[in-house]
């Protein structure tokens, strides 16, 4: 099969599963990616086959959409960001914030949990070196209720701390060797909600009231989406800036942001100013 025959057949498949699940907000490339790995998993050969077997197991349609909802993630994924915050951030951030008034945060798609924790752990570090007094508060969202549940309970097995320094376990974490729980010290300052960045009545969490971020984490969301859907999310999140707001990103959508006009506040830190 030539390699057009094999596109168009893929083009096919995409429309059929568009039929079933709303596709349309995702890059193809990412759909693409989805499908190719679904055919592995199923020992499946040809995209004319895996079709064929959606005809046949219309249960396939509701796990294909389950697996849209990408909700990997780490603490501390890109330790240079978290540097690069703690270090040149956070020092100009709070001097701004007159009379100890509260830094707004919004991890913006923020799975299990580990960003918004990362994010309150290194404030907590940054707390307790600086003589500045420092209050923050991060809204924390995801699509996923699940996700949102397991980032409420805050309880991780060891492999998911182990981007974690020995100090950073041992202050913020209890537990045996099989799972560990967050500290409620960091829990008091995050605010869990249900939140769809594609949401079109709303553009910032509804417990947020007006928005008004100094800093919006969006690290490895939109590489999932079309280009459409990447500026209309960009758009909203600038909306829901502070007036000297930053935006961090993961490193896969650098580029997207530099492409867009963004400047990067130091280099390879995926730290931009909003």
């Amino acid at each position: 099969m030539n390699q057009l025959t094999n596109d168009l057949k893929m083009t096919d498949l995409i429309d059929k599963l568009q039929q079933h699940t709303d596709v349309s907000a995702y890059s193809p490339h990412f759909i693409t990616n989805l499908i190719e790995n679904r055919m592995a998993q199923l020992n499946i050969a040809s995209v004319a086959d895996y079709q064929s077997y959606l005809t046949k197991n219309t249960s396939e349609f509701e796990l294909f959409d389950s697996q849209l909802k990408n909700s990997y993630s780490l603490f501390f994924r890109n330790r240079l960001t978290f540097e690069t915050l703690r270090q040149l951030v956070l020092p100009r951030l709070v001097a701004q914030k007159a009379d100890g008034k509260e830094v707004r945060i919004w991890s913006a798609g923020c799975a299990g949990g580990q960003e918004p924790y990362s994010l309150a752990i290194l404030f907590e570090s940054f707390r307790k070196m600086s003589s500045t007094k420092l209050n923050y508060r991060i809204f924390a969202t995801d699509r996923d209720y699940s996700e949102i549940e397991c980032a409420v309970v805050g309880e991780y097995t060891r492999k998911e701390i182990e981007n974690l320094t020995i100090a950073e376990k041992d202050n913020w974490f209890t537990g045996d060797k099989k799972k560990f729980k967050i500290d409620a010290r960091l829990k008091k300052h995050i605010e869990f909600e249900l939140f769809d960045l594609l949401d079109k009545e709303c553009i910032c969490p509804r417990t947020s009231i007006f928005g008004g971020f100094d800093i919006i984490m969006c690290a490895n969301v939109l590489i999932y989406y079309n280009e459409f859907i990447q500026q209309f999310i960009i758009s909203n999140l600038q909306k829901c800036s502070s007036e000297n707001g930053i935006i961090i990103t993961g490193e896969a959508e650098r580029e997207l942001f530099i492409r867009s006009g963004f400047a990067e506040i130091y280099p390879h830190s995926c730290i931009f100013k909003l």
